[in-house]
């Protein structure tokens, strides 16, 4: 071991400042500080959930059975804040769902998971599933807990935010010396998202552009922040598009994607991005460093809860009992009834990129119930992966949960194109187009050829070459063709659309009720061979 001199000491912290700071800034020349003045480094952690949903339980999740659970994200943070008081914590927003999981029915009244937040939390984002059991009922919780849920551009009839916090429809917290801009936006969906009746009279959701270029100037201008940070609650190609045209936001924390993604630079910009996926299965935690004030390059990894991790014992005992009168309660047992068996997992990975086990037999499963040559979905539609083995109808609905209607519509060969050319774009999106009876290749980004299914009815059809001029019927979500921004005005060009009267969910529930043991494959329809 190699022991300095005692005069070489006092030199220690300069060093290692210096050295500090030529870390933080590769390629970038240092600036000497004054003779006799070391540079002052600050540090700040930051926490981040989103998109719980009410996933109170540990469930299967990345191909693992017991992951997340709010006993165990609890018990994480708790942890870190007891290490780091000046800790901040940030929870995105939709901490309900409306019909699955059923736990979010039962529960919502008595506000229980978002008072176990107090103490911990620092602020919440306003999430478009916050309202799905009315104003009144996200305001008794909203009384209940110690943070401020926000959201900068939901306004009343005058024009004033509703959600504020000290009067201002921001936060700014002083901590170990710095000053952190805090603020969260409603996506432009919220509009057609959340129902006109679950708002206060008035209320509408103003531009979220103009609204962050006004935030984000007072955080600058007049409150002399050190950093910026928005935390929700909108999709990542907003939160992309904002950085881009916004500038001054440090750091987005990814939400309603429900997006899986390490910290990463947004490209072109200096905003970093980092998104914690759902359900509590992840945590972003983020590390902001500042030399003499001066914000460093922004840290960040994704925490993953998983079963090796502890839980609040407390907590987990709560839970549990609350889970065991669910169960038993006769309005919800028949979710928890087995409607069927997967003989293999049901695994929705890659679910917005290309063909998923999950998704092609779930949308091959809908195409033929239509029928319909070719079938779309919006990969938002699909939530998580269904286990092997019993299929209790809990866990359907954590795959699956929404209701969308069946419509079949009758469009040209070039419409077929222009739908699979923007899902094309809209890769790693919730965006992308899950599909059935049409498989195509990409060659430089672009696609390049697209083949349909002959027959309509049949789950293995033959295929042929897509003729642009040639008229197919194809079966979509009352979702996709009527509120998808990037799809409806293509499905808007058919020459006929037929509500076809079923359910999407009862199509597929049926299925496994009647076909089980069901099984599915990836099968390359999505850049195979």
């Amino acid at each position: 071991m190699c022991k300095l001199p005692r005069s070489a000491l006092r030199l220690v912290p300069l060093i290692c400042a210096v050295v500090v700071a030529a870390a933080c800034h590769p390629g970038e020349p240092y600036v000497q500080p004054a003779p006799g003045l070391a540079s002052r480094t600050l540090q700040l952690k930051v926490v981040h959930f989103s998109d719980y949903h009410a996933h109170a339980v540990p469930y299967f999740s990345e191909h693992q059975h017991g992951q997340a659970g709010i006993a165990r994200a609890l018990a994480y943070v708790k942890k870190l804040k007891q290490a780091d008081p000046n800790l901040l914590v940030l929870n995105g927003g939709d901490m309900w769902n409306s019909g699955t999981p059923a736990w979010s029915d039962k529960y919502h009244d008595d506000c229980t998971e978002w008072t176990w937040w107090n103490g911990l939390v620092t602020a919440m984002a306003f999430g478009n599933h916050d309202v799905d059991y009315g104003w009144p009922a996200f305001e008794r919780c909203q009384k209940q807990v110690a943070y401020p849920v926000l959201s900068s551009n939901l306004v009343d009839a005058a024009g004033s935010p509703i959600l504020k916090s000290a009067d201002k429809p921001y936060l700014v917290r002083q901590v170990g010396g710095l000053r952190i801009g805090m603020f969260a936006l409603s996506g432009p969906d919220f509009s057609q998202l959340v129902k006109a009746t679950n708002l206060p009279t008035g209320a509408k959701f103003e531009d979220g552009i103009a609204t962050a270029q006004r935030i984000v100037q007072v955080l600058r201008e007049q409150e002399k922040v050190d950093a910026v940070i928005l935390f929700g609650h909108q999709h990542r190609e907003t939160d992309f598009a904002m950085a881009q045209k916004v500038p001054g936001i440090d750091l987005i924390l990814g939400t309603h994607s429900h997006y899986k993604g390490e910290m990463m630079l947004i490209p072109g910009t200096q905003t970093a991005f980092i998104s914690p996926f759902q359900y509590l299965n992840y945590l972003s935690e983020v590390t902001l460093s500042f030399v003499d004030g001066k914000l460093q390059p922004i840290s960040g990894k994704l925490v993953r809860l998983s079963s090796d991790l502890g839980e609040d014992a407390t907590i987990a005992v709560e839970v549990q009992r609350k889970q065991k009168a669910l169960e038993a309660d006769p309005t919800y047992a028949p979710r928890f009834a087995v409607i069927g068996q997967a003989a293999v997992e049901l695994d929705f990975t890659d679910i917005d990129r290309k063909d998923s086990v999950l998704g092609n037999f779930v949308m091959d499963t809908v195409r033929t119930a239509a029928p319909a040559h070719a079938g779309f979905s919006t990969a938002s539609s699909f939530r998580a992966s269904i286990p092997p083995g019993p299929i209790r109808m809990e866990d359907y609905l954590t795959a699956l949960p929404y209701r969308n209607k069946i419509l079949a519509l009758t469009v040209t060969g070039a419409e077929v194109m222009a739908i699979i050319e923007k899902s094309n774009e809209k890769r790693a999106s919730d965006n992308f187009a899950v599909i059935s009876g049409v498989r195509y290749v990409t060659a430089g980004g672009k696609v390049q050829r697209v083949r349909i299914a002959k027959d309509p009815m049949s789950r293995t059809s033959d295929y042929e070459d897509l003729v642009l001029g040639n008229t197919y019927t194809v079966m979509t979500t009352d979702f996709m063709a009527n509120i998808a921004a990037d799809y409806k005005g293509i499905f808007a060009k058919a020459t006929a659309t037929r509500d076809t009267g079923l359910i999407f969910n009862d199509v597929v529930i049926n299925y496994i009720t009647t076909k089980s043991p069901i099984s599915a494959a990836v099968d390359g329809r999505v850049d195979g061979n």
